[in-house]
């Protein structure tokens, strides 16, 4: 079978992790396998079940229908980090409400000057909350979030799934918390049974085994992984899903808490780091930038976007996509999309002071000093 080519919508699928997991997959296709205990510790406080209430988005202009509930936990016993999580999966949706918006209204303008009749692109976010924390395994809270745009004909819908544990000092939850150290070896001779059973449903040779941060999400005592449409196998097949029976009454081990301490970050670039784009605006290496200030970067190859994380802070790019954002803030342009040249990923200058807020000096020489007080 051959690879459908289907690329129409940058929303794509996500797989990234920051508080939380990352990744896409919608349809059922299972499988199920035994799994290795992790670390059994004494009892400790869990809340008998989070809630959710909706934020409600809407589009302010005519060519984007909408139909956008995005969850918002509460009752969770580590308030600080039910507001990263909720400030993470708001940031997203608005993200990308305002890229459809502008989507949309660019092929709104295409089609008048070209006298096409336009039909209003659509953009649906909806979730459904696999576990509340309050089954096996105890405290382990598990939300899917779909994010599904068409533009007349057939979208790919991003399934985005969050697992933590719902403690005083909430944690994120992986699949090797749930299947031990021996995860990857569960995780892939299953997988790889189920598509032996039905090889006519994959893509020949393309499972080849799960990633660092494959998604997943917990229900009914069991981890489910996911893959993104068409990953490895056929639109016809649907999504897959990939059932591993968890041990009844897991207790998940809490995981020591790293301090660090708060100093400022400085770096100094020379002008060899940073490039000039045709219409004058000065670009910087977005990794160098960002790993010199004290950030975790992930780069996502599907989507030709990057993520970094300090603490509470996080904030995305896309490389040809002039639109950013940082925490709740909406999203706004700097005059210039992130562009890569020479493997490089570069953002505007503007990105440093407007995203980041960190105090830009600029020297002799193209030269760039870069403070970011914690």
């Amino acid at each position: 079978m051959r690879k459908n080519p289907f690329n129409m919508l940058k929303l794509g699928v996500v797989g990234c992790a920051l508080l939380v997991g990352v990744s896409g997959a919608v349809l059922p296709l299972t499988g199920i396998a035994s799994a290795e205990t992790s670390g059994q510790v004494t009892a400790v406080p869990i809340s008998a079940s989070v809630q959710i209430k909706d934020e409600v988005l809407t589009s302010q202009t005519t060519y984007l229908k909408t139909n956008i509930k995005v969850p918002q936990l509460s009752g969770m016993l580590d308030p600080i980090y039910q507001a990263q999580m909720n400030d993470i999966i708001l940031s997203h949706a608005n993200k990308d409400l305002a890229n459809w918006e502008k989507e949309a209204a660019d092929a709104a303008a295409d089609a008048k000057a070209n006298g096409f009749t336009y039909r209003p692109y659509d953009l649906t976010i909806n979730y459904v909350l696999k576990s509340d924390g309050t089954s096996n395994p105890a405290g382990v809270v598990s939300l899917q979030i779909t994010t599904y745009a068409a533009t007349g004909g057939t979208g790919m819908p991003r399934v985005d799934t969050y697992n933590v544990l719902n403690r005083v000092e909430g944690q994120r939850v992986t699949l090797q918390d749930l299947l031990g150290n021996k995860f990857k070896e569960t995780v892939n001779a299953g997988i790889q049974a189920k598509i032996n059973e039905k090889p006519e449903n994959y893509f020949k040779d393309e499972f080849k085994g799960i990633s660092e941060e494959q998604g997943f999400y917990v229900e009914n005592g069991e981890a489910v992984v996911l893959f993104p449409k068409y990953a490895i196998a056929p639109g016809s097949t649907g999504t897959p899903e990939f059932r591993f029976s968890l041990p009844e009454n897991l207790t998940i081990a809490a995981k020591p808490l790293v301090s660090t301490p708060l100093k400022n970050m400085k770096l100094d670039l020379i002008s060899s780091d940073s490039v000039t784009n045709t219409q004058g605006v000065n670009l910087v290496p977005f990794r160098k930038v960002a790993e010199g200030l004290g950030y975790e970067v992930k780069w996502n190859q599907e989507t030709y976007s990057a993520e970094v994380k300090k603490g509470a802070q996080w904030t995305s790019v896309t490389v040809g996509n002039d639109h950013y954002f940082f925490a709740k803030m909406a999203p706004v342009t700097l005059g210039a999309a992130p562009v890569i040249q020479n493997d490089t990923l570069y953002v505007p200058l503007k990105f440093v002071t407007d995203i980041l807020h960190a105090d830009v000096k600029t020297g002799d020489a193209g030269a760039i000093q870069i403070e970011q007080k914690e």
